[in-house]
């Protein structure tokens, strides 16, 4: 692809060197510039891209673009300016923001392949993993090739492709969705973060339809959002670029988060909305916490719906809790307005299984283990109280809590733990660069403030070996944090390890 072409795009300020220059690859990290890629200067938290631009030149990058005002910018362009240096170091764009220039050029490269394809954005602080994977379950179910990106990672098919980001950065992005719509997918489900919205990673997608699941504060600090106000204006901005917004009305910032909407608005809650429940009931067995609800169609007729079909149909969840009810209406409603009748949705979510959120793992018949991700006091709050509803012997809470994250989190989870599980197992949970033992001081501090029963076991293997092993008939044990990941980051790296296999292992031995 010839430079001018993708500059098309883009609004630019200056362009030193040959715009018809031929453009083989995108990116934005230095280290995988091939000969002949495009290079965009980003600034991120630790590094700023525009410090690499001469490293990429150097490896053969055909053109860099960088943003006016930056200090490497100006010493670059004093360097294009001279002949010599043009016919030697390739082509030099300026642009006014090149966060705003990434994705538009990214779109371009790869051909803009979400315009041919159905798409649903979901966001929220909770519930997108779980809602993304009901939807696309339903999707596949109605015979449609579905592609899912997000938290757990890029799926085409069975084929997975992990991800740096919940929502990549705007050019990995783009190629799995070319790859996607490549391999045949006719629809796409992503998780849209709101660093994901902040960071212009999906300036240019329009949705078919955007979801919104709830809102609470979280991701607020360095390197995320300066308070909550950004936060939910972030939130806010995916219901600019959607045709239909799927919308909470259960969720008190929902108002707010819709705000400035520019789309057609349709709603769902646990008992009003236009989609919502009746009939709550939960469902426990050796192996299985669900439950059951009828679901309800306001108004009596289904956008979708053959003539004859019934406004309420019985939903079954092998998931347990009153928001995995709200994702799944979530999820009904999207796939509604893409023309899919309640009644395979129905089907697909009778067999939904989503690795790490309120995940069974098999074992003993009389003693529940669930893994889950959450990972801060809202989401460990709602967890909890859903397992103790369902009236265990004893809830035993297996939990830690990442470093060089906000650091309200850990009082914060220690209180919810302590207020609600019988015991806690405090341990490691991606330490990253912080020294473990001020983590673990930092949860106990919450523990200790709710007067919650607790001990301490730096060493995960073992601490969810010694929670299983103590174990006894009735008793669920939540291991939670990690949920579907499958390493331990420590000083910067990542080893093997899986709470899943984990918890196996410890069942195989102890029960």
């Amino acid at each position: 692809m010839v430079l001018s072409g993708l500059l098309s795009h883009v609004g630019y300020t200056r362009l030193r060197g040959n715009a018809r220059c031929e453009v083989t690859g995108i990116t934005c990290d230095s280290r995988e510039v091939k000969p002949g890629d495009l290079f965009v200067c980003l600034a991120g938290c630790k590094q700023d891209g525009h410090r690499f631009a001469k490293e990429a030149l150097r490896r053969g990058a055909s053109a860099v673009v960088m943003e006016e005002g930056n200090r490497e910018t100006e010493q670059l362009e004093r360097q294009f300016s001279r002949p010599e240096g043009r016919r030697k170091e390739g082509t030099l764009v300026l642009v006014a923001s090149t966060r705003r220039a990434f994705s538009p050029l990214a779109a371009a490269f790869y051909g803009y392949p979400l315009r041919s394809m159905t798409s649903v954005a979901v966001t929220g602080t909770k519930g997108k993993t779980t809602t993304a994977y009901m939807l696309r379950g339903i999707l596949e179910e109605a015979g449609h090739q579905t592609g899912l990106i997000g938290t757990n990672g890029a799926f085409i098919g069975e084929r997975k492709l992990p991800l740096s980001h919940t929502t990549p950065e705007a050019h990995e992005l783009q190629r799995i969705l070319r790859e996607m719509r490549d391999s045949g997918c006719s629809h796409v489900v992503m998780e849209v973060s709101s660093q994901g919205i902040k960071m212009e990673r999906v300036a240019e997608l329009h949705f078919t339809c955007g979801i919104f699941t709830n809102l609470s504060p979280d991701h607020i600090g360095p390197g995320e959002h300066e308070n909550f106000e950004d936060y939910l204006y972030q939130k806010s901005r995916l219901f600019l670029n959607c045709d239909t917004g799927i919308i909470n009305r259960d969720d008190k910032w929902a108002k707010d988060v819709t705000a400035r909407a520019s789309c057609r608005l349709v709603t769902y809650g646990l008992s009003e909305g236009d989609f919502h429940g009746a009939d709550l009931a939960r469902y426990k067995n050796g192996r299985m916490l669900g439950c059951e609800y009828r679901l309800v169609r306001a108004g009596g007729e289904w956008d979708s719906g053959r003539e004859g079909t019934s406004p309420e149909e019985t939903i079954f969840l092998p998931l347990p809790g009153e928001y995995n009810i709200r994702n799944s209406l979530a999820a009904i409603a999207a796939a509604d307005r893409l023309g899919v009748p309640a009644e395979q949705a129905a089907k697909a979510l009778g067999k939904v299984r989503v690795p790490g959120r309120m995940e069974v793992v098999s074992g003993s018949n009389h003693l529940w283990v669930i893994v889950d991700y959450a990972h801060n006091e809202d989401s460990m709050e709602h967890l909890l109280k859903t397992l103790k509803s369902y009236e265990p012997r004893r809830l035993i809470c297996v939990f830690g809590c990442g470093g060089n994250r906000s650091k309200l989190r850990r009082t914060g989870m220690g209180r919810a733990a302590g207020h609600l599980a019988d015991i806690s197992v405090v341990t490691e949970d991606n330490s990253r660069y912080e020294k473990l033992s001020d983590i673990l001081s930092s949860i106990e501090a919450g523990i200790k403030e709710s007067g919650g029963s607790y001990v301490t076991i730096p060493d995960r293997r073992e601490a969810i070996g010694y929670a299983i092993r103590h174990g006894k008939v009735g008793d669920i044990i939540a291991i939670i944090g990690k949920g579907h990941e499958e390493y331990q980051e420590t000083e910067g790296r990542r080893l093997p390890f899986s709470d899943r296999e984990e918890a196996e292992r410890a069942l195989l031995m102890y029960q």
